[in-house]
């Protein structure tokens, strides 16, 4: 009898570790490295550019856990849900010849173990490309209001 519970005990374990790693991982910009990255350009200045990220994270249901206003740099956490266990979102903003260049990167919560996992590549590129569209949006609808 007491053998049947065991899947489920192995089950619950793995999903109390997964909870506790999306609690304790925070993004740290001196320490987040993006896995896969993507970019884009903006007619807005950077700066603009910034606060209209800024602002999309705070009215979306990201967390920011670091972001460094001089460097224009944000690291956004995004909580874990029942289809992801998580992700930090490193995103950079540079000017390049008077329009802003912004760089959207991707972190796995999982770590490095299983970055090289076909199916785990094509989740957080999957996340990465939905991520930058947000972001596109965001500083497209700052752009023209």
């Amino acid at each position: 009898m007491a053998i049947d519970f065991i899947p489920f005990l192995i089950a619950l374990g793995i999903i109390s570790i997964l909870v506790i790693n999306d609690q304790i991982r925070k993004g740290s910009i001196l320490k987040t490295y993006a896995h896969y990255s993507d970019t884009f350009l903006t007619d807005l200045p950077p700066d603009r550019t910034f606060k209209a990220i800024m602002a999309f994270a705070t009215q979306n249901r990201y967390q920011i856990d670091d972001f460094d206003e001089q460097h224009l740099t944000v690291i956004i956490n995004e909580r874990m849900t029942w289809q992801s266990s998580g992700s930090l979102y490193l995103i950079h903003v540079r000017e390049q010849a008077g329009r802003a260049l912004v760089e959207v990167g991707i972190a796995s919560k999982l770590g490095k173990v299983f970055l090289f996992s076909p199916l785990n590549k094509r989740i957080l590129t999957l996340r990465l490309e939905r991520m930058l569209n947000a972001v596109k949006g965001a500083v497209f609808a700052y752009e023209n209001r």
